[in-house]
């Protein structure tokens, strides 16, 4: 049995999501458990070439749609959105936009989700962890404020909302890649991460070796893929991920990988019972 709760995943940008853990945010929904999504912003600082899309708050709207329609791929019906605005790279513009993501304190975006985290009692959080994927500043600053939004949800004497009831949340995980994998890509003429030092080549993803749970979600492979189709502006013509080579794409249609942080309440670094556990085991079976 899996706990009872929903899983909760926490991410910055629409297609977060997707690219990290959309197979086993699929696989959860099919086996009855259920799933909320919350985007820190709607990706308005996202490239695109497509026509009419320019404009941040008319392509924030656009994502916003996508990242409904990828998550109804999945059977995933809530989907919030924290309201904060996309930061862009590091040391562009958009950085220095008085509603910017990253200019927000950490704190601020934990008690809210806090809050949320106190709300639905998951049996897991998913979100980046330290690394980020490839050092994304509104990556890192996700990970930052939903490792202490589950800190905050836990501590019996910070009141949030309405609901003061404190919750551990059982388990949380890092969406992210093996290193390994993202430095082949990286060295793919024309990836979309060759502008990256060789500094933070040695910083994307993380080494295989240290992930702790691999889910084998080739059922869902299918599922996986219409979820990324949904995200036009990233991965159809004109968008900025739409020369991902197909191999790379077929990768991720397969496996999922995690991280599982200690938290202090648990008692062991070693499997629960939620279901990326779960999954993770059934894939060590096969």
């Amino acid at each position: 049995m899996t706990g009872t709760g929903p899983v909760l995943a926490i991410f910055p940008h629409p297609d977060d999501e997707t690219f990290t853990s959309a197979g086993t945010l699929a696989a959860a929904v099919a086996r009855g458990i259920p799933v909320t999504v919350i985007s820190a912003t709607r990706g308005e600082a996202g490239e695109s070439a497509i026509p009419d899309l320019d404009d941040p708050e008319r392509l924030g709207e656009v994502r916003e749609r996508e990242l409904r329609d990828a998550m109804q791929q999945l059977g995933v019906t809530d989907v919030r959105f924290l309201g904060h605005r996309d930061s862009g790279m590091e040391g562009s513009a958009e950085a220095d936009h008085p509603r910017a993501f990253v200019r927000v304190p950490i704190d601020t975006i934990a008690i809210a989700l806090a809050t949320t985290i106190r709300e639905l009692q998951p049996q897991a959080v998913v979100t980046f962890g330290p690394e980020g994927m490839y050092g994304h500043p509104d990556h890192l600053h996700m990970h930052h404020a939903a490792v202490r939004a589950v800190a905050l949800a836990a501590d019996a004497s910070h009141q949030t909302g309405s609901r003061s009831d404190p919750w551990q949340t059982p388990a949380l995980y890092f969406g992210t890649f093996p290193r390994e994998e993202m430095l082949k890509l990286l060295d793919r003429p024309g990836s979309p991460l060759e502008f990256m030092s060789e500094e933070a080549r040695n910083h994307v993803g993380v080494p295989l070796a240290e992930i702790t749970h691999v889910v084998d979600i080739t059922p869902w492979a299918d599922t996986k893929l219409a979820a990324i189709t949904a995200h036009v502006t990233q991965t159809g013509e004109g968008g900025p991920l739409q020369h991902i080579p197909p191999e790379a794409i077929e990768r991720q249609l397969h496996r999922e990988y995690f991280v599982r942080a200690t938290l202090p309440w648990t008692a062991s670094e070693g499997d629960g019972d939620d279901i990326i556990s779960l999954l993770a085991a059934e894939h060590r079976a096969i």
